[in-house]
Order: structure tokens, then sequence, then C-alpha cells
């Protein structure tokens, strides 16, 4: 019995310390830098001065009436086209209140004059016709800058399920029409939260917010979510027994374990980057996707932590090897270690815009609170995207580095935020307490 109580008491032990580490306090004192503190610049005190009526007039104004045809798809689909222009910084959906014109009338063209007093730059135009079990959509992007009929055409046929799809792949080809980029709508984002006393769940969700499901086991702790490109989702495990890594099609089994704690899984190409104590202090790690290939990327007396797979061959993570936790960068093999974060006292959580040759980083930084800060690394030109409005934290760029998600527990609002790489636009996509936000890396991402 007395063996019992102490193997619970040890396994509980060993939690609360995890806990600890992730609860952004990773920094144990017992832990002797080899180099003295030093005096960092304070990060940037202020966000970009945002003009909000320059915004609003260099925006794209976009119009998308209801669709025509049956119901309830006509409605729904327009609903999921406006969400998903009202997400993407930069453009603004047409209030349909504004709309006086008979846009039925018009069919899938469009009263060009009547848009142009609305000082539309484009507009979508739809139909859905149900065939059997099946729907039957004719989508068309109309431009007034370009004479003509319509810059875009698409058909699409499937089952009402498909309806969401069909409409994201459609706002991807607009974005495509007018930048030459295609956008991400559609795509997954992963987070954990907290479920009450004792646990704690990863979820996967659309990253409009639609659709959460819960990947992890309905039972104690999991968190720390990484996404591979093909939807799997890795997470950490926090049990009495020890702290390991597995992933959601799993089925519980321990795919990184050792006598240490490993955490913070991250994908990168065909193998995997974490950090563990199984040498007696957090280092990075990688290893193959079977949890086999074991390499040991750092090896410092300071703590080495939040490893985050970026363009280029290049890793991010987290060090207090000068005394404070800054953003560090080194090869995949672990090669060159470099500090690059040089302001700001506690920095963590370092997400890549994944885009090659684009040398963007995301992080959280510390003063009063945590806030958003990006670093362009090619101009050493710092941004804060957010300020007084809580806790915010875990920032992640979307595939096309369009957009930034991050958890916030902004008062009154707690949640899963997307925001512009400037910091406007700012719109909650998942309502409620949220932590360690992941989205999906493109399919072009692997190596």
């Amino acid at each position: 019995m007395k063996r019992t109580l102490r193997s619970i008491r040890c396994g509980w032990i060993l939690l609360a310390t995890a806990l600890a580490i992730v609860a952004a306090r990773p920094w144990a004192a017992s832990q002797p830098p080899v180099s003295a503190p030093q005096t960092e610049e304070p990060l940037p005190a202020e966000m970009v001065t945002i003009d909000i009526h320059a915004v609003e007039a260099a925006a794209y104004r976009i119009g998308i009436p209801d669709l025509l045809g049956a119901a309830p798809h006509a409605v729904d689909g327009a609903q999921v086209l406006r969400n998903d222009f009202r997400i993407m910084p930069g453009y603004r959906v047409i209030d349909e209140r504004a709309v006086r014109h008979d846009v039925r009338a018009e069919g899938l063209d469009i009263q060009r004059s009547a848009w142009a007093a609305l000082q539309a730059n484009g507009v979508i135009k739809g139909e859905v016709r149900v065939e059997e079990d099946a729907l039957r959509i004719e989508m068309r992007f109309h431009e007034l800058a370009r004479a003509g009929g319509p810059v875009l055409q698409r058909t699409y046929t499937g089952a009402p399920s498909e309806l969401r799809r069909f409409m994201h792949d459609f706002a991807n080809e607009v974005l495509f029409a007018i930048t030459g980029v295609r956008g991400v709508f559609g795509t997954k984002v992963a987070y954990a939260r907290r479920e009450g006393r004792g646990r704690k769940d990863v979820f996967v969700a659309d990253m409009d917010g639609y659709g959460p499901r819960r990947v992890s086991p309905a039972e104690g702790i999991s968190m720390l979510p990484g996404l591979e490109p093909n939807g799997r989702v890795w997470f950490t495990r926090l049990t009495p027994r020890g702290v390991f890594i597995t992933h959601s099609e799993a089925a519980g089994a321990r795919i990184i374990e050792s006598s240490g704690m490993n955490m913070g899984p991250v994908p990168c190409g065909n193998r995997l980057l974490f950090s563990s104590s199984r040498d007696g202090n957090s280092e990075i790690y990688s290893a193959r996707l079977d949890g086999t290939g074991l390499r040991r990327l750092t090896n410092h007396p300071g703590i080495d932590v939040s490893p985050a797979c970026g363009p280029d061959g290049q890793i991010a993570f987290v060090s207090n090897r000068h005394g404070s936790p800054q953003i560090w960068v080194m090869g995949e093999d672990g090669s060159n270690p470099t500090r690059l974060t040089y302001r700001g006292n506690h920095n963590q959580t370092p997400a890549w815009c994944p885009l090659p040759g684009r040398r963007l980083l995301a992080f959280s930084g510390r003063d009063v609170t945590f806030d958003v800060f990006t670093i362009d690394l090619a101009t050493n030109t710092y941004t804060r995207l957010t300020q007084g409005q809580g806790t915010n934290k875990d920032p992640a760029w979307s595939p096309d580095c369009r957009m930034i998600a991050f958890a916030s527990d902004r008062r009154g609002a707690p949640g899963l935020y997307l925001s512009s790489p400037q910091g406007y636009n700012q719109t909650r996509v998942v309502e409620g307490p949220v932590e360690t936000v992941r989205w999906a890396p493109p399919l072009a991402a692997s190596r």
C-alpha cells in the first residue's frame, strides 16, 4: 500500500512539473545559464498605427448575394462565402441590406451600374440545383474593372454535405483571380481546451471554427497539438505514469516516451520535433514519425523547448542560454544555433511563416502580459499585433501567411482569433478559452 501511494505521489509530482513547464514558466531557477542575463531592449510598446478609414478605403469591396435556386443550400452557400471574405484581411463584404436592386433578375450576370453605385470591386453570383440526391452548383465571379463576362466560372457537383467544401474552393479561386495566390479556406486548425478539473482535450476544426471535434482521449490531460499536412494530429499526454507523445490515429499508444518528459510534438517533413528531458535537461530532439531514429539536436546547460518547423530547413526554438527565454534558430540537424530575438525579456512559442524565402516569425512576448508579435528577419523589424486585450499567445501562421491565428483570454470574448499580420481585422472564430493554436501546413511543405 505504501509503495502504491508513493507511486501515485511521484506520478502527480511529475504531472505538476510538466504543467509548470507548459504554463509559460519553463525556466527553472536551478538551471544555470551559461551567460549572465543580458538587458534586452523592450518589445514595441504600441501597435502599428492603423488608420481605420484608410484600411476601409483600400479594402477590396465584394458583393455576395444569396445564391439562386434550391433552399436552404442557396442561402447556406452564400453565408459560407460571406464569412470567408469577412475573415480575410483586406476585404469588405457589402452589406446585403445596402443592395437595393433585384439581384435575382440578374441571374448569374450582374448589373454593373447598380454594383458600381455600391462601390463594389467584385461580385460573386451562383445558382444551386438539386439533381436526384446531388447538388449542381454554378458559380461566377465578376470584376467591375474587367469588361465582358465573368472572370471566373466553376461548376461543382456532389452531395449536399460537400457544399461548404465547394464554397471554400470557389473563395480560394476568387482570391487567386484577384491576387495570383490561392486562399486557405477549408484548411484545419488545432488547439487545446481545458474541459474541467484534471481534464484537457485537443480539438481540430476548420480554420473558420466550423466543425470542431475532439481527437484526444476523453480523459486526463492532452495538450500541445501539432498538425501534419494530411490532417493527423500529434499531441502530448500527461499521466501519473509519465509524459509521452502520441497522435490521433494511435488509439492512445505511446509513440515517443522515456523516463523524462516528452512534449510539444511538431511534424517537420518526415520527422517529428519535440522537447525532452530524457537526459536530465530539456533539449530539442527529432525522430521518425514512427518514433524510431532518435536524434538530439541541442546540447546545452540551458533549457531548450518549443521547436518550430520552418521553411528552408530551419528550426526555431526557445532557449534561456543567455539568461532569459529568447527565440533561437538552428539547422534541421541542430547546426549553427543562432539567437534571433534581442528585444523583450521573455519570448516564447515561435511560429514560422511557411512560405520559402519570407523569413517571418511570430511569437508570444511578455511585458505586462503576453502579447503577439512578429519579426521580419530580413529587416529585424518587430511588429506588435495585440495590446490591452488580456493575454494573447501561441500564434500560428496560415499556410499562405495572409493571417495569424492566436489564443486570447480577452475579457468577455475569449477564444481563437484570426488577424492580419499587422494586427487589424481581428476576428474570433472559436469561442471559449483555448491554447496552443496550430495551423496545418501546406502539403508542399513536406520534405
